[in-house]
């Protein structure tokens, strides 16, 4: 159900009345004005002057030629045209007429292209003069007092106290025998829908103006329900009723009550069926809602059941499984409760009764007797999934995690274990069984698809998928001897059309995800009217052998989400699905399949701030701005755009909000070229097109061309002298000064390499820079040299001691003194084969090259350097330790491992009490380490 508000355009102010044009726009009035719908939104006609500020618009009535007439009860206006795809509502103008006697206008009707006004008296036939409205003094015959419809293009009547239905003529098109039971459905609404309660019948008349009954089979009296409104109305396929309490519906067969938000709180004025047949209710005067999927579906959604699973159609009768139990489906409601468990699915034997598993453990056979549930047979099977009914063979075919079984009927055995062809036994988990025409089954087992031979032996046919090697399927079915469906979970697309040649497999087609408008397939249905069905978790999609159709909540279904085989067909040929939120009930399959018609429109055309004439207009720079409909209410929400102005678009550009923007037209003949699709159904529209036509600037006459030649042909000479002249003396200065900034970018290119290898801070490498230029280092130590010997290196981690106390004694701005001392003073002592760098905070990086004991000496040295001397700064001299940590890197190790090592030696030795270097435990067991 779609709600409108402000935000979809609307006011919710009074609603008065709704109709709708041959064009198929959909016309609201209320007390502030009268709206029209775009198939996404409401927009308001510009009616300013046309009545008189504090009266609304109450009464609409579309002419034969699709002009529009309103009144605000006093005077009328019609429209000076009819809508187009090109003209839409929000062009249209009116003529105003006043009456030519007093009196306010109760209503007004037209009858085979003549105007009649109703007032006190009854109803007067009139005639549109230039400014004014001629009607008749005499009243219409049987008009006093009577009861007075519009009914599509002709007027009924129901004169008082007469059982009698006629036209304007006299001539009767409804008689009841049966007076005394006469009765009129009172209506409170300007808004009149014909409705006559008989004796267990409803009188209505639908969207085409036909007389209609529906017989009723609940007791129902017009008196008990007081002021409130009683009408009725529908389509060719169903009929609307409300009783002044709860809204029905009637489908030739039965009454539902339509599963929706409305209470016994809510008045419903009045409701209106468009020609899409989608249903249209006005609550409590003020809220306007449409009932999205009227007339196709019925939906069931239990408020105390957490999850419904499927629906099985057995005998005269229904069962619905859910996890809380199985329930009885009776008149389309939720009936008893017939037994408890997790019930997921049933599967009928042909003889009454039908198999169901339940709690993932046990599968039943039961039979559902006058409201009672008989289960004369309990099997202990894990988790089945899929069950198939062979009558030829009398048996059920079973697919569990227990393996691929089979169960003769009437056999007081147990499930017999499926054999392949080397007598192995088919116990892993099974997830789908199916039957051919024949009765022969196929079955997947650990995701091989099987065949059961006339031998009795299972043979594998599909070891290997196509679409995925991970690719599970879950269900499948026959739609042909040689068309075998397929659809599963984990793979790219998850529907597959087996085309088989016998019992071999010919070919294997991957449906695209996008025809089923999903990856995931959940279930399958081949429907009597030979169509496939195929349940997502993004809804349904259908195929009649021609086209893909896929249906979402935007098209009345309850949810999305469609459950494992929650997919079931009905007697009747209807269609039952089972989502995550409940039930729905298809009752018109067929009608997905109809030839649709998207009717694009243009809604609004704006060239700047003013409308666009279809005259031509002055040259302008103002932007085109594009507001695009679709006046099929059926399929506005999944409908969209794509749109190409010829002479600026080379491709079509798509829109799914329907706003198109062009900052700049060309001048002269331009066509904007529109067409409206619906993936959904398939759809792609006739183009509609907008022709735009612009005069062109002044300057671009003939005139103006001519000159603009010759200036093109002499100036040039002139302007090439004077512009050789300036080019010389610019190229000289642009010498001058490409001279100057190539300096200052060789200097700041400088500066930036510079500052990409150094520390801001210590002017020491920073760890980036020191690790390339370790890597390379032992790259090159690695090599032997001229007598054959790999050289080392060794590597030396070491920080200030107690860092942290001199920042937080004295501040990080003293500390950034000491390790910028401690920079200057590596620096200074650093040799050139040395690698010094800052590896991060008051940490630093060391590398010697040369025998162990040297080097270990030499990083002794250099810490001492840092050691012995205070660092003067701002706040006296300062006096640092140093621990350090030394490892030796090899030929055959990465240096990130010496890196570590040394990192632990560090560690140990401000374990052992700082101010020491340690050599790593590895290498402290080296040859040239000394003793």
């Amino acid at each position: 159900m779609e709600h409108f508000t402000l935000r979809n355009g609307i006011d919710n102010s009074y609603v008065f009345d709704l109709s709708q044009d041959s064009q198929g726009y959909i016309y609201l009035s209320t007390m502030r004005g009268v709206y029209f719908f775009s198939g996404a939104r409401f927009y308001r006609l510009h009616l300013d002057g046309v009545f008189s500020a504090d009266n609304g618009v109450v009464m609409m009535r579309l002419m034969p030629d699709g002009r529009m007439l309103i009144s605000d009860g006093y005077n009328l206006g019609l429209a000076t045209a009819a809508t187009s795809a090109r003209r839409s509502p929000t062009t249209l103008s009116f003529n105003i007429f006043s009456l030519d006697h007093s009196g306010r206008i109760l209503g007004i009707f037209v009858d085979n292209g003549q105007v009649f006004i109703q007032d006190r008296s009854g109803l007067r036939k009139c005639e549109l003069l230039v400014s004014s409205l001629s009607c008749a003094v005499q009243v219409v015959p049987g008009t006093q007092n009577a009861t007075i419809y519009q009914a599509r293009d002709r007027v009924l009547i129901i004169p008082k106290n007469a059982p009698v239905i006629q036209d304007l003529t006299g001539n009767v098109v409804f008689f009841a025998k049966q007076s005394k039971i006469f009765s009129i459905c009172p209506n409170r609404g300007t808004v009149r829908n014909l409705c006559i309660l008989l004796e267990k019948r409803l009188i209505s008349t639908d969207n085409q103006g036909n007389l209609s009954q529906s017989r009723m089979d609940w007791a129902f009296s017009v008196a008990d329900r007081g002021e409130r409104s009683i009408f009725a109305t529908g389509s060719a396929d169903a009929t609307v009723f409300f009783d002044g309490n709860w809204l029905r519906s009637f489908d030739g067969d039965h009454w539902s009550f339509l599963n929706h938000e409305l209470s016994r709180e809510q008045e419903i004025t009045f409701a209106f069926v468009d020609m899409d047949k989608q249903l249209w209710t006005a609550q409590d005067l003020v809220e306007l809602d449409k009932l999205i999927g009227w007339g196709d579906w019925e939906n069931l959604e239990p408020q105390d059941i957490r999850s419904v699973w499927s629906v099985l159609p057995t005998g005269s009768s229904h069962v619905v499984f859910t996890s809380q139990g199985i329930y009885s489906l009776s008149g389309y409601e939720l009936g008893e409760k017939l037994g408890d468990g997790n019930f997921f699915f049933g599967q009928s034997d042909g003889q009454g009764a039908f198999w169901a598993p339940v709690d993932d453990a046990t599968l039943l056979r039961c039979r559902y007797e006058i409201s009672r549930l008989k289960c004369d047979r309990r099997l202990p099977i894990e988790r089945v999934t899929g069950l198939a009914f062979s009558r030829q063979l009398d048996t059920l075919w079973i697919a569990s995690d227990d393996g691929l079984l089979s169960l003769a009927s009437g056999v007081a055995t147990p499930p017999h274990v499926a054999e392949d062809v080397l007598g192995r036994r088919l116990t892993s988990p099974s997830t789908a069984v199916t039957l051919r025409e024949d009765g022969t089954p196929w079955a997947v087992e650990a995701n091989i698809l099987y065949r059961k031979s006339d031998e009795g032996r299972w043979i594998p046919v599909v070891e290997h998928w196509p679409n995925s090697a991970d690719f599970n399927p879950l269900v499948m079915t026959f739609t042909s001897p040689s068309d075998l469906w397929i659809g599963g979970i984990r793979a790219r697309n998850g529907l597959l059309h087996l085309t088989l040649d016998g019992n071999r497999v010919a070919k294997i087609e991957q449906i695209a995800s996008f025809s089923i408008g999903s990856q995931i397939v959940f279930s399958l249905l081949w429907d009597s009217g030979k169509r496939l069905w195929v349940g997502t978790e993004n809804g349904l999609a259908g195929f009649d052998g021609h086209q893909w159709v896929r249906v979402t909540k935007d098209d009345g279904l309850i949810s999305a989400n469609i459950n494992q085989q929650g997919l079931s067909e009905d007697r009747d040929g209807t269609i039952w699905i089972t989502t995550s939120r409940g039930v729905s009930h298809l009752m018109h399959p067929e009608h997905l399949f109809l030839k649709q018609n998207l009717r694009p429109a243009f809604v609004k055309v704006m060239l700047g701030e003013k409308m666009l004439p279809e005259k031509a207009v002055p040259y302008t720079r103002d932007p085109l701005m594009v507001t695009l409909g679709s006046l099929n209410t059926a399929l506005s929400s999944t409908t969209y755009f794509r749109y190409r102005l010829e002479g600026v678009d080379q491709n079509w550009i798509t829109t799914t909000t329907g706003e198109i923007r062009y900052n700049f037209v060309p001048p002269g003949h331009s066509r904007l070229i529109v067409q409206a699709l619906n993936d959904n159904r398939n759809l792609v529209s006739e183009p509609i097109i907008l022709e735009i036509r612009m005069l062109r600037p002044w300057w671009s006459a003939w005139p103006f061309i001519l000159l603009y030649t010759l200036s093109i042909i002499l100036l040039p000479y002139i302007l090439n002298k004077l512009r050789f002249r300036y080019l010389m003396k610019r190229q000289r200065r642009l010498e001058a000064l490409v001279d100057e900034r190539t300096t200052e970018m060789r200097a700041a290119q400088s500066a930036l390499e510079q500052q990409a290898r150094q520390d801001g801070l210590t002017k020491l490498m920073n760890r980036r820079t020191a690790e390339a230029s370790v890597t390379r280092l032992l790259e090159k130590l690695s090599r032997p040299d001229d007598t054959g010997v790999m050289r080392s290196a060794t590597l030396a981690l070491f920080d200030v001691d107690y860092f942290k106390s001199i920042n937080d004694s004295f501040g990080h701005a003293i500390g950034d003194e000491v390790l910028a001392g401690i920079g200057a003073r590596l620096i200074q002592a650093k040799r050139q084969e040395e690698i010094i760098g800052r590896h991060g905070g008051e940490e630093f990086l060391i590398v010697v090259q040369g025998e162990f004991a040297e080097a270990q000496a030499r990083i002794a040295s250099l810490l001492a350097g840092l050691s012995d001397v205070p660092f003067e700064t701002k706040v006296g001299p300062l006096s640092i330790g140093c621990s350090a940590g030394v490892a030796r890197t090899r030929a055959d190790e990465v240096w990130a491992d010496a890196l570590e090592r040394a990192d632990q030696a560090l560690y140990k030795a401000k374990l052992e009490g700082r101010g020491r270097i340690v050599v790593s435990a590895q290498d402290q067991d080296d040859e040239d380490y000394p003793d």
